[in-house]
């Protein structure tokens, strides 16, 4: 289910719209996008799967956000084809202690090109939320934006 954003309420600018997901949570996607429920992830993709948002939902882990990204950049070279440029970072997301992981990698055979990743990591509601978006590395400027709408827009379902 999804709802557009009305004027003056904040929810989501203009061009997304606010996604109920059946997973728990909602969040603001641009307009047009479709969702898909992958290897425990949900994604949402732009035509073409050019820009695809993911959220997973977790238990967390001992070493928290932080660690789990790092311990993911540690792993960027056997999991990510061509990854370089990796950049974690400690920071914060609604209070919550969080990691942000950057980077860039060849993308699959699939993709046509090198790829941009944002990924942003927190615990809340007893669950580690893990909230990312890929997209061609020429795009990545778009891609941030669509990266910011979402995760200042993420809710757990209840909050």
């Amino acid at each position: 289910m999804t709802r557009s954003a009305g004027p003056g309420d904040g929810s989501a600018p203009p061009g997304y719209q606010i996604v109920q997901d059946p997973a728990g949570f909602s969040m603001a996607v641009p307009t047009g996008f479709t969702r898909s429920y992958e290897n425990s992830r949900v994604c949402y993709y732009s035509e073409g799967r050019r820009f695809r948002i993911g959220v997973q939902l977790q238990r967390p882990v001992p070493e928290g956000p932080i660690g789990a990204m790092r311990a993911a950049d540690a792993k960027g070279p056997t999991t990510y084809p061509g990854y370089r440029d990796g950049q974690v970072v400690e920071t914060t997301h609604d209070g919550f202690r969080a990691g942000r992981w950057e980077f860039v990698w060849d993308g699959s055979a699939q993709d046509a090109g090198t790829r941009y990743t944002y990924d942003l990591s927190w615990n809340e509601g007893g669950r580690m939320m893990d909230v990312w978006i890929s997209s061609p590395v020429d795009s990545r400027i778009e891609a941030r934006r669509q990266f910011d709408a979402a995760v200042a827009s993420f809710r757990l379902s209840g909050r």
